[in-house]
């Protein structure tokens, strides 16, 4: 799996999936996020330029895009203001869906 992992000048991280973009892709990722961790909360949103949207899972906010600065689908998390445990339990959880968009939709 190709992730790309950039640390934002504000602390916090944003992480793109090489080989997926667009809305497709996204939904796609939605509905395994929906599946897999069955979040608290989850919701999108579409404008003009993109689909963006988030999900709270164990009070950790993630949002994810189909359009950022890669070009890529992509999460972005807040890490300046996570502990260490936190932030690898969100790592844990881009890897599974990421893993399982994978399985579904090879690139």
């Amino acid at each position: 799996m190709d992730l790309q992992e950039m640390q934002l000048k504000n602390g916090s991280v944003l992480v793109s999936i090489t080989g997926y973009c667009g809305e497709t892709d996204f939904y796609a990722m939605y509905d395994i996020i929906k599946e897999l961790l069955a979040p608290e909360h989850i919701t999108y949103g579409v404008d003009s330029m993109c689909v963006d949207g988030s999900f709270r899972k164990d009070g950790i906010l993630v949002r994810m895009s189909s359009e950022c600065v890669t070009d890529c689908c992509c999460f972005h998390y807040d890490a300046a203001n996570m502990g260490q445990e936190e932030i690898e339990k969100v790592k844990a959880w881009i890897s599974q869906i990421v893993a399982e968009l994978h399985r579904r939709f090879p690139k």
